[in-house]
């Protein structure tokens, strides 16, 4: 049997695990999957972060946490700020929860159960942006700031229709977004683009959307960066066709890299999303650190 530390956000999404977790614990003690279980709710931002660093690894057998993204990436950067070694549980609680959707996790008590038992890991990459980490996603310009601007309360009301309301009432304003950018890959390759925005992924799906970028690993050693450059209204239109017939990379529209490192700076001020939370502002120096972390999988 194995001992486990629960981190949970009591406030993350629509809250349908966070209701459930007494009847998850008990059904974990009563299989006898797990015999010794502390539980931590955060109350404010960072809280989750500070639990996972400081906590003694020698005293558990594995981490779960409870939330979204946000929250996620909270617990993922205390453990690799702290060099831990023990696998993380990620019982996706959030609005859109791409991590754990991108590596099919379960969210139903029984399946959960079966994760815990089972026991499979798979050793994840992590990106670090300057002294910051992000399993997801790290991005700027258009629509970036969505995810950041929308308050709990609509989070918890509409779901992950929340953002999208949010996209559209920002249309007018978003589609005059365009950055200057000078972006180097692997302290050698220099691009110079003008941008709508850009994302730097460790995985394909960003926003809910499956295969932006569609060579996206988080086993690969290596970052993913999508660049939509500066276009029309109609442009894109003709982009999102592409995406749905999943041609989008190839559109005159989109530039597509893979690195180690990447370097993003602009003489604008540009806010980055690291994980759905706000960030600072560029330049940034983004990399990838290679099979940072042990996570569950089915």
């Amino acid at each position: 049997m194995k001992r486990c530390l629960f981190i949970i956000n009591p406030s993350a999404g629509q809250r349908s695990i966070q209701n459930n977790l007494d009847k998850l614990i008990g059904q974990l003690v009563l299989k006898k999957i797990v015999n010794y279980v502390d539980v931590f709710f955060t109350a404010k931002k960072n809280d989750g972060y500070y639990k996972a660093l400081k906590c003694n690894e020698a005293d558990y057998d594995f981490i779960t946490v409870v939330g979204g993204d946000g929250t996620i990436n909270e617990v993922v950067s205390g453990m690799v700020e702290s060099n831990k070694t023990i696998p993380l549980c990620i019982l996706a609680a959030g609005t859109v929860n791409d991590f754990a959707n991108y590596l099919n996790l379960p969210i139903e008590t029984n399946d959960i159960c079966d994760l815990i038992d089972n026991f499979n890991t798979i050793c994840c990459d992590v990106g670090k942006i300057d002294n910051l980490y992000f399993m997801n996603v790290a991005a700027g310009g258009m629509f970036s700031d969505i995810s950041f601007t929308v308050s709990k309360s609509e989070k918890k009301r509409l779901g992950p229709l929340a953002y999208y309301l949010n996209g559209l009432a920002s249309l007018p304003s978003q589609l005059n977004t365009n950055i200057n950018l000078k972006i180097v890959l692997d302290d050698a390759n220099v691009i110079k683009e003008e941008a709508k925005m850009f994302m730097v992924t460790n995985t394909n799906r960003v926003g809910g959307f499956e295969n932006i970028l569609p060579l996206a690993d988080i086993q690969d050693d290596l970052l993913d960066l999508i660049i939509i450059k500066k276009c029309s209204f109609t442009d894109l239109v003709a982009l999102s066709k592409d995406y749905l017939l999943k041609k989008h990379t190839n559109s005159p529209f989109i530039s597509y890299y893979q690195a180690k490192k990447i370097e993003i700076s602009s003489e604008q001020d540009v806010v980055i999303d690291i994980d759905g939370e706000e960030g600072s502002l560029l330049p940034v120096t983004i990399q990838v650190i290679h099979k940072a972390i042990n996570i569950l999988i089915p």
